[in-house]
Parts: structure tokens; sequence; C-alpha cells
């Protein structure tokens, strides 16, 4: 009961955090989420860590924040695409410094240095362009549609429990996670569809068709996300990701569906209802 508690507080913290950095404007919204990627980066290269390989935190950090704010920059026409040539002279320090360290592992170092800003960096950074979806005016602050993304990922996994601690019996992939249930997974898509149509329906009317398609392409990448990433850390054998979440174990834990989610959900919205 008091694991019970502690999870529903954190949950509850965190959804109100997510919320209204979001609402307030597109500062507090960067500045929150470039503060969530880094310490989810960093639990990604911690992982890494525990399995004797050593991937760059520094340099990589230093790159993610860097793809981050140039997403942000360019979305808001602050400046143009040449910030993005800096990603060059940046990447090549991780090879550099790794001459420096005589290790068996360098090319397992320099690759998971990379695979984390890609795994993990860039989703985080699409978001920038989610905040802005229209494409004629990009400048234009969207608070609402970063929201709706997050309220389909937070359904689908609310309907997911509880369909799958009742109903389910089938399990999706039980070596990469025992827990999750093709009744789950049918029951967590349930919800998010249901969630996804009122929240269009009340924010930005687009049609049932559009909500429910936007609800499927999420729910699916996002549970590919969420199962990647329980594949990651079995590879590892560790549990959760971190602990600063009581309840709920690291940040790369409650983003890991995000990770999937969001370009799926860029790609849709920017390419199908902008079209």
């Amino acid at each position: 009961m008091r694991n019970l508690l502690i999870r529903t507080l954190t949950g509850i913290i965190y959804i109100i955090l997510i919320i209204s950095s979001t609402l307030i404007s597109k500062y507090t919204f960067v500045s929150l989420f470039g503060i969530v990627l880094t310490y989810t980066l960093f639990e990604f290269y911690r992982l890494c860590r525990k399995i004797a390989y050593k991937p760059h935190i520094i340099s990589g950090i230093t790159i993610a924040l860097y793809l981050f704010i140039s997403f942000f920059l360019y979305d808001n026409e602050i400046v143009s695409e040449t910030i993005f040539w800096g990603l060059i002279p940046l990447s090549l320090v991780i090879p550099i410094i790794e001459l420096f360290h005589t290790k068996k592992r360098s090319v397992h170092n320099i690759a998971l240095t990379f695979l984390g800003i890609i795994y993990i960096a860039l989703p985080f950074s699409i978001l920038n362009f989610i905040s802005t979806p229209i494409n004629d005016t990009p400048t234009a602050y969207m608070p609402h549609v970063i929201i709706i993304l997050f309220v389909i990922l937070w359904a689908n996994d609310s309907g997911a429990y509880i369909t799958g601690s009742t109903l389910g019996k089938h399990k999706m992939f039980a070596s990469v996670s025992p827990q999750k249930t093709w009744e789950g997974a049918v029951g967590g898509l349930i919800l998010a569809v249901v969630a996804s149509i009122f929240i269009f329906y009340y924010f930005e009317p687009i049609g049932i068709f559009h909500s429910v398609a936007i609800a499927v392409v999420t729910v699916v990448t996002g549970t590919l996300g969420d199962l990647t990433e329980s594949m990651i850390k079995r590879s590892f054998k560790v549990k959760d990701s971190g602990k600063l979440l009581p309840g709920h174990g690291g940040l790369l834990d409650r983003f890991d569906s995000m990770l999937f989610a969001a370009p799926a959900f860029y790609l849709y919205i920017s390419i199908i209802l902008n079209s």
C-alpha cells in the first residue's frame, strides 16, 4: 500500500511538472526538457558502465545538449541551419579522446556514446518541432500538441497496466518484458484511442480518423520503445535505469516509450496533417 502511494504521488508530481512547464512558455519547456534529456542520457551511459564499457559521458551530453538547443533555436528561426555544422567538430572529439585511452573496447565506447545521442537526444530534440507543428508558421508555439502526445502515452500505460494486471494471460515478449501481455496492449490501445479522440476534439479538431490513427501510431511505436528499453536493461542485468523517481525507477524508465513515439508522432502531424 505504501509503495502504491509513493508511486502515485511521484506520478502526479511528474505529470504536473511536464504539463506546467509546457504550458507556461516555450522557454520553461526547453529548460525542463533540457534537464530531463541530460539526466536521461546520463542514466544510459551509467548503465553502460555497469558492464565495463566506458562511453564518453561529458562529450556525449555536450553534443546532446548542442543538438537539442540547435533544434530549438532553428525551429524558432533564431538561427539558420548552419548551426548544425557544429555537430561535426563536436562529434570528432569523441574518437580523438578515445585515442588517448589505451582501452580494449574503444569501438564499443565510441559506438555507445553515439548510440545514446541518437537513441535519446534526437527524440528529445524532435519535441521542439512537435511544439510548432504548423509549417507556414514555425514560430507559433502550440504546447497542447506536446501535451496530447504525452496524454496518449499516459493513457496507454494506464490502460495496459489495468487490463494486463486483471486480464493478462498471453505474454508479448516474455524474454524481454515478462509483465507485458497482449491483453494489456489491447486495453492500453483502446484507452489511448478514446483519450486521443476526446483531447483532439477539444483542443485541435482533426477528425476521428486522424485522431484514431495518431493514437495507433503513437501507441505502437511507444510500446516498441518500452520493449527496447527493457531489452537494454536486461542486457545490462538491471531492473530500473535509476532511482530518481520513487516507485517508477529512473527518467529513462519514464521516457522510454516517448523516445520512439515522438518521431513517429511528428512525422504523422507534419507530413500527413500538413499535406
